[in-house]
């Protein structure tokens, strides 16, 4: 085995660093906190619950309001909600504790393992030696089964275990820099090993965890001595430095968005800091792309001091927490920045209310969001401890003023002094944690968000796939379905004080349309248009407003279905009205307000527009809010508003706004001054007309740098093409598929693995038989899984029960087949007609249609002792005329799960079915000719 110099994953001069962190000092004030923190364990040991981490809907969560419990790592069975303070029991909430007491403990043994470091107290060292020596024991008793996204012992996700080895890493690293290896040969052989290699076997390619499993591996590797396998990692695709590259967009920014921006980049700077200790520290534009990305989200912050919500974000992070500062103290020892200094300045100027920080229960770098609360440098946590400057950082000012990030998709205009908020959406995708939120308009102006994102709440409620459609956001969406992913294209940025803009095209928005939106912000005002054309005639809706009243004096009850997709968004609202008679300009006030706050108008090549308004679920944990929406159809069309912005309402006194015309809007102010704004060949023309003078304002046009122009990058190939094209057999019967059929073995090479490779006591396997009929297609399976079908409890012959795991449906969780038909030259995961079906017995089999308002096949079924038997049938007349493409998946769980442990796939296997669903999207299915 290579011994590796050094061994250390931090580098700084101990020396030093004990003389810094003297009582009296300002850093010695953070190992003061930590030491009063520890104090309730020195004497009891710290919680290692024998059970893993357990993921359910319910888990964890207030259902009431809907907020995350209160974790308290000394209270395993009692979990009381901030909100309305009641306290919750019961083996969900438990196994959802286990999660957060695996972190706390496996932190508390750094924590203690620094302070012995730095001031020897003997009674830390036996803590962290102790609670070391108990996670080791321990580790290989916690079962890798039943995970939601990767494999894992403790937990349910392999980035959280990644997390936990990162800090059982750090822990015996300061261990034996102070001298001490009693505990270091049973935590390399019992935890680092094993856990490394577990982690190291799921790839996740560009996400944001895969900074965390990246640091772990290498982390662990190094404390190991395997100093061969560490640089051979860092040279690999897919490394630490790829994520570095690729991972980090040009402006700094992580690609999946706000909230993971922070998580990754914290990841990354442990994965840096070990560079710098392995004797390869970023250089040149990694260097200073890095170093950008710890300023990077305070240009972009609300005027309220949270973080915008975009994507997969939380809803109003505010960025007082004790984390942020300690994100800036490292950011400022990293290199010196007068932002960061200024935003430290900031959160450590008392503005905020007292309270507790949460640092004593913080579960590691699994963060959770709390209120805004007074700081100081104390409040910081062992990395500032002992990587943070000495010095405290100096007093700075900066505001953030209007700001573009062009990968990232941000461009913000801010006028009265930041009060007000003005952004444009549409750049990099952000992966699996995009939003199809392309040319979404966010506006706040303090406190009040008057168009906001209303971010993501808890992955496995169902209440997911609304926060994920384009109907949650003001953006616009074509024929009912959330946007396709496209390309979207930044036109113009320019702010001039007195009047600023942004334009950015979409392209693609569904196929053969793209839509462009300009929003030109002037004192007490901004203009917004958005204009759409298509191949054909589509029907364009745009959401207007939310919490906000019209003046539309009619309505009646209405009905909106939308495409039928799983994340449209339109299964979510209800109280749904049209209006009637609607005047061709509108006027929209606020709840609670009497004065107009907006005017809007519209027009489209092909039928008048359509207002309707309904009731649709509010940002997480909040109420339900009404919504303004607007539907045009045709092949081209324009929207036109206007916004006041200004507190003062009498500042505007009249707006006109003519969406036909080529001066889409004119705006008079109680000066007299009358402004028309209309796009011109330059780029967009204000013309101002005053009691005794005319001028104007001419907004120009910008060339975007080619890195400008986002790309999907993580989007799937444009269209299926089957690698394979059979002719269906005939037969007279269905019953002589099984003798006569096209015949199909599924086993190892077809395998989806979650935890579990095919192969030893796990050997599904499946024949697959297809033949017609006259009037049927027809689809025989035999399953052999050595074990009877397996089902989710409940539910009838005719319908599922509900799944208390997450918000997939719970048959997918079950032994029983995924049917899938479509048209090569579909996008993957597109499909005309789809089913699941599980056997029941000898009741027969419980199908359930995949595709909205999709034919549902008859489907017989029966069970056996080491399997089951479905024979599916098709309706002919039913299926897409002329060659189809087919595939389908064999789920099997074991009795001993409660999630499926793999698929066997037709179209071929390999890799892993995490997060899957029902959903399947090959790029190559099977090509068949029926009729």
């Amino acid at each position: 085995m290579d011994s590796p110099r050094p061994m250390t994953l931090l580098s700084f001069d101990l020396h030093q660093r004990r003389l810094d962190t003297a009582p009296g000092t300002s850093l010695g004030a953070i190992a003061d906190g930590l030491a009063v923190e520890l104090q309730p364990w020195m004497y009891g040991a710290l919680p290692v619950p024998v059970t893993k981490a357990r993921l359910t809907i319910s888990g964890g969560r207030c259902p009431t309001h809907g907020v995350l419990l209160d974790f308290d790592p000394a209270s395993p069975h009692a979990h009381r909600c901030p909100v309305c303070h009641v306290v919750y029991t019961g083996r969900e909430h438990h196994e959802w504790w286990v999660m957060g007491a695996h972190l706390f403990t496996a932190e508390r043994a750094v924590h203690a393992a620094a302070l012995h470091l730095l001031r020897g107290d003997e009674n830390h060292r036996t803590l962290a030696e102790h609670t070391l020596e108990r996670l080791a024991a321990q580790y290989g008793q916690w079962p890798n089964c039943d995970n939601v996204l990767g494999p894992t012992r403790p937990f349910f996700s392999t980035y959280l275990e990644s997390i936990w080895l990162l800090n059982v890493c750090h822990a015996l690293s300061l261990l034996e820099r102070a001298g001490h290896t009693r505990v270091s040969g049973p935590v390399r052989e019992h935890i680092l090993h094993p856990s490394s290699a577990l982690i190291a076997s799921f790839h996740e390619q560009r996400s944001n965890r895969q900074a965390w499993n990246e640091v772990a591996i290498l982390s662990a590797l190094t404390l190991l001595g395997e100093a061969r396998a560490v640089h051979a990692r860092l040279d690999a695709p897919g490394s630490l430095f790829t994520l570095l590259d690729d991972g980090l967009l040009t402006d700094g920014t992580w690609y999946e968005g706000e909230n993971y921006h922070q998580f990754a980049h914290r990841g990354l700077w442990y994965g840096v800091q070990l560079l710098e200790a392995l004797g390869r520290p970023l250089e040149g534009d990694r260097r200073a792309r890095f170093h950008e990305g710890f300023a990077a989200p305070f240009a972009a912050l609300l005027p309220d001091e949270t973080l915008p919500s975009r994507r997969d974000s939380q809803y109003a992070v505010s960025m007082r927490q004790w984390r942020w500062a300690e994100w800036c103290e490292l950011g400022y020892a990293f290199a010196p920045d007068r932002r960061l200094a200024a935003t430290l300045h900031r959160l450590y100027d008392g503005s905020a209310p007292a309270g507790a920080t949460g640092r004593a229960a913080s579960t590691a770098d699994a963060e959770r969001n709390r209120p805004a609360v007074a700081l100081t440098r104390a409040d910081c946590s062992w990395r500032a401890l002992l990587m943070a400057n000495v010095a405290p950082v100096p007093p700075a000012s900066w505001t953030p003023g209007s700001v573009l990030q062009p990968r990232q998709g941000v461009a913000v205009l801010r006028r009265e002094a930041g009060h007000v908020y003005v952004a444009l959406d549409g750049g990099e995708q952000g992966g699996g944690h995009g939003h199809p939120d392309r040319l979404a308009l966010t506006l706040q102006r303090g406190a009040t968000r008057v168009l906001d994102d209303p971010g993501t709440g808890s992955y496995v409620e169902r209440a997911l796939h609304w926060y994920r459609s384009t109907l949650a956001h003001h953006a616009p969406l074509v024929n009912g379905a959330s946007q396709q992913r496209g390309t979207t294209q930044l036109t113009a940025f320019e702010d001039r004080g007195g009047a600023g803009w942004v334009q950015k095209v979409a392209h693609d928005l569904a196929p053969g349309v793209s839509g462009t939106r300009t929003v030109v912000v002037c004192d007490g005002y901004l203009v917004d248009t958005f204009e759409f054309t298509a191949a054909h005639p589509v029907t364009v809706t745009l959401p207007i407003a939310a919490r906000c009243r019209a003046d539309i004096a009619a309505w009646h009850p209405a009905t909106r279905s939308g495409a039928g997709g799983l994340e449209d968004g339109y299964d979510f609202l209800a109280d749904v009205e049209q209006a009637v008679d609607a005047p061709e300009q509108i006027e929209l006030t606020l709840e609670g307000a009497t004065a107009p706050a907006a005017w809007c108008a519209a027009m489209a090549a092909g039928a008048p527009p359509v207002w309707w308004r309904a009731t649709a679920p509010g940002a997480p944990a909040r109420p339900p809010q009404s919504r303004l929406m607007i539907d045009l159809h045709g092949t081209s069309g324009r929207i036109v508003g206007v916004w006041r912005f200004t507190e003062s309402v009498g500042a505007i006194t009249a707006v006109h706004l003519t969406p036909q015309a080529t001066a889409v809007a004119t705006v008079t102010t109680a000066d007299g001054t009358t402004a028309t704004h209309e796009p011109a060949p330059h780029g967009w023309h204000i013309g101002l007309v005053a009691r005794h003078s005319r001028s104007s304002i001419d907004l120009e046009w910008r060339t975007p740098d080619e890195s400008e122009t986002t790309t999907p990058t993580d989007a799937p190939p444009e269209r299926t093409r089957p690698n394979t094209v059979l002719t269906v057999p005939a037969v007279a019967h269905h019953d002589e598929v099984a003798t006569r059929g096209m015949a199909f073995a599924l086993g190892e090479h077809a395998y989806v693995q979650t935890e579990e490779p095919w192969g030893g006591n796990n050997t599904p396997t499946a024949n697959v038989r297809l033949a017609r009929t006259a009037e049927e297609l027809v689809v025989l399976v035999e399953a052999h899984t050595g074990h009877a079908p397996v089902m989710p409890t409940g539910g009838t012959a005719t319908r599922m029960p509900p799944n208390g795991l997450d918000n997939e449906r719970a048959d997918i969780n079950a032994d029983g087949v995924q049917c899938y038909l479509g048209v090569a030259g579909d996008r993957p995961g597109t499909w005309r007609a789809g089913m699941l079906a599980v056997p029941l017995g000898d009741r027969g089999a419980r199908v359930t249609s995949l595709v909205p308002a999709g034919v549902v096949p008859h489907v017989d079924g029966e069970s056996h002792a080491d399997g089951w038997r479905l024979l599916v049938r098709w309706p002919l007349a039913a299926l897409p005329e002329g060659a189809i493409t087919f595939d389908l998946i064999v789920n099997e769980r074991p009795p001993e799960r409660e999630r499926r442990r793999g698929q066997l796939v037709l179209s071929g296997g390999g890799g892993f079915g995490y997060l899957r669903g029902d959903r399947h999207a090959p790029t190559a299915p099977l090509g068949l000719v029926v009729t």
